[in-house]
C-alpha cells in the first residue's frame, strides 16, 4: 500500500500541508484552537450520536410495540364504529322519523299553549289587575286601620295595662295578707282533718277486724234461714195446691231488724253506692206515675229517700210515705215530702178500710219474713178502695245472677220472693192480677250469646243468658176488684 500512487499522493499532500502550514501556524493559532475545540465537540457529538442511536433503537422497538397496540385498538375502534354506524342508521331510519313526528305534535301543542297563554294574558290578566287593585285598596284600608289602632286603641291598652298592673299589685298584697293571716288557720284545719282521717282509719280497721266478720257470720245465718223459709214456703204451696186451709201466724220481729247505730248512720251512703243515685231512682220511679194515675192517695211503704213520693207529687198524685229509718224520713221532709217514721204493717193497720187508692211497696218484701209480707198484702187489700192498685217491686230471683249473687249485697235482705209466690198471695187475699212486668235486664255486652260466633251454639247461650242475665227486678201490679171477693 505504501508504494501505491494513492499513498504517495496522500503523503505528498500532508507534507505540502505541513510546509504551507508552518509559515501560517502562528497566524492561524487561534483558528487552530477553535478547530481543535470543534473536533472535540464533534467527538462529543459522535458519542452523543451513538447514545442517541441506542436510544433510537430502543424507541423504535417501543414504537413497534405501540404500533401493535394501536393496531389492536384501531381494530376495536373499527368494530365500535361499525356498531355505532349501525345504530346511527337505525336512529336515522326509524327513531328520527318518530322524533320528528313527536316534535311536530309538541310544536302543535306548544302553539296551542301559546294561544291559551295569549288569551290568558289578554283576558285573565285584566281580572288579576282588577283583583290586585282591590287588594291594594284593602291593604290601604288595613294600613289605615292599623294607624287608627296605633293612635287610639294602643293608648287604651296601655292604660288598661297600667290598671291591671295596679290590680296585680293589690292582689299580691292581699295574697301576702292571706299568707300571713289565713295560713295558720288553714294549718290548724289541716291538722284537724288529719286527726279526722286517723279516726276514719281507726273506724275502718274496726270494721275490717270486728264488724265484717260479724256480718259474714250473720250472712251465713241468713242463708241457713233462707233454706228453712224456702222449705216452709214449699210446704205452704203444696198445701195450697192440695186446697188445704192456711194458718199464717204473725212471727216475732227477728233480731236482725235492729241495726247497729253506726250502720244506721251510714245507711243512706250505702243506698247511694249500691242502689243507684237519687236521679237514677227518680227515673225509675217515673214508671209508677202511669200505674197510679187517678189512684190517689197513694201510701209508699218503705219510702226511703222519697224518690217515688217526689215523682207522684210532681205528677199531681197525692202521696205520703212511711219508713223505719229516721234519717231517710228526715231527707224526705227536708224536700217537702209527707213522710213519717213508722213500721209498714203498723201504717197499713192504722188506715181505714177502703181509704187508699194505691199502695206502693218498692223493694220491701225481701226484707221481711214470709208471714209479715203476706200480712202486708192482706192489709193492703183491706185498705184499698175498689179499683185501687197494689204495686210491688222486688229483686227477680228467676235471674240467677240476682238470686245467687247481687241479692245478698244488701245485708238487710232476708230472702228473695219469687214473682209467682207474690202473685199467688195477691190473688189469695182477693186482688186481681194486672201484670207482672220484668224490669232492668242486664246490658247486652254482659251476655254470653254476644260473644259466640258459632250459630249452632247461640240458642244454648241465649237460654243461658235468659237464666243468668235476665231482668234484675220485677213489678207486680194488682187491683182490688170492684165487686168484693173473699180470699180463699
Amino acid at each position: 500500500m505504501e508504494g501505491s500512487p494513492a499513498s504517495r499522493q496522500v503523503s505528498w499532500k500532508g507534507k505540502l500541508r505541513r510546509l504551507l502550514a508552518a509559515p501560517f501556524r502562528f497566524l492561524l493559532k487561534d483558528e487552530l484552537g477553535r478547530i481543535a475545540e470543534t473536533e472535540r465537540a464533534l467527538n462529543r457529538l459522535r458519542e452523543e450520536l451513538g447514545e442517541s442511536q441506542t436510544q433510537l433503537a430502543t424507541l423504535g422497538q417501543a414504537l413497534l410495540e405501540e404500533r401493535a397496540t394501536r393496531e389492536h385498538d384501531l381494530s376495536d375502534l373499527r368494530q365500535a364504529y361499525l356498531a355505532t354506524r349501525s345504530e346511527f342508521e337505525e336512529v336515522r331510519d326509524t327513531r328520527l322519523p318518530r322524533v320528528e313526528a313527536d316534535f311536530a305534535n309538541f310544536q302543535k301543542a306548544f302553539l296551542a299553549l301559546q294561544g291559551e297563554l295569549e288569551q290568558l294574558r289578554d283576558v285573565r290578566l285584566l281580572v288579576l289587575e282588577r283583583a290586585a287593585q282591590g287588594l291594594q285598596g284593602a291593604f290601604d284600608e288595613l294600613q289605615r286601620e292599623l294607624v287608627r289602632l296605633r293612635d287610639e286603641a294602643l293608648p287604651r291598652v296601655e292604660t288598661t295595662q297600667g290598671l291591671l298592673q295596679k290590680a296585680h299589685e293589690q292582689l299580691q298584697q292581699e295574697l301576702e295578707l292571706v299568707r300571713d293571716s289565713r295560713m295558720p288557720e288553714l294549718a290548724r284545719a289541716v291538722d284537724a282533718l288529719q286527726r279526722g282521717l286517723e279516726a276514719v282509719q281507726h273506724l275502718g280497721e274496726e270494721i275490717r277486724d270486728h264488724r265484717l266478720p260479724a256480718a259474714s257470720a250473720r250472712l251465713e245465718a241468713l242463708v241457713e234461714r233462707l233454706f228453712e223459709e224456702i222449705t216452709v214456703t214449699r210446704s205452704l204451696v203444696d198445701r195450697l195446691l192440695a186446697h188445704e186451709p192456711l194458718q199464717v201466724g204473725v212471727l216475732e220481729q227477728p233480731w236482725e231488724e235492729e241495726l247497729p247505730e253506726a250502720v244506721r248512720r251510714a245507711w243512706l251512703r250505702f243506698l247511694q253506692s249500691h242502689r243507684g243515685s237519687r236521679q237514677e231512682i227518680l227515673t225509675r220511679a217515673s214508671e209508677y206515675v202511669e200505674v197510679f194515675r187517678g189512684a190517689g192517695p197513694v201510701l209508699d211503704l218503705g219510702c226511703g229517700r222519697g224518690e217515688l213520693l217526689e215523682a207522684l207529687t210532681k205528677a199531681g198524685i197525692p202521696a205520703f210515705g212511711v219508713d223505719s229509718d229516721p234519717a231517710a224520713v228526715a231527707e224526705c221532709q227536708r224536700r217537702g215530702l209527707e213522710a213519717r217514721v213508722l213500721d209498714a204493717l203498723e201504717a197499713l193497720a192504722a188506715q181505714p178500710q177502703g181509704s187508699l187508692g194505691g199502695v206502693a211497696c218498692v223493694h220491701l218484701i225481701e226484707h221481711l219474713p214470709a208471714a209479715r209480707w203476706m200480712k202486708l198484702f192482706e192489709h193492703a187489700a183491706r185498705v184499698l178502695r175498689p179499683g185501687g192498685i197494689l204495686a210491688v217491686e222486688s229483686p227477680n230471683p228467676e235471674t240467677l245472677r240476682v238470686g245467687a249473687g247481687l241479692f245478698w249485697v244488701d245485708p238487710t235482705h232476708l230472702r228473695p220472693v219469687h214473682p209467682e209466690a207474690a202473685r199467688f198471695v195477691a190473688e189469695a187475699v182477693g186482688l186481681e192480677l194486672v201484670e207482672v212486668r220484668k224490669l232492668r235486664p242486664f246490658p247486652p255486652e254482659q251476655q254470653l250469646a254476644a260473644q259466640v260466633n258459632d250459630e249452632r251454639w247461640r240458642p244454648i247461650f241465649q237460654q243461658l243468658d235468659a237464666w243468668l242475665s235476665g231482668a234484675r227486678d220485677y213489678l207486680l201490679v194488682a187491683r182490688k176488684p170492684f165487686s168484693e171477693k173473699a180470699g180463699s
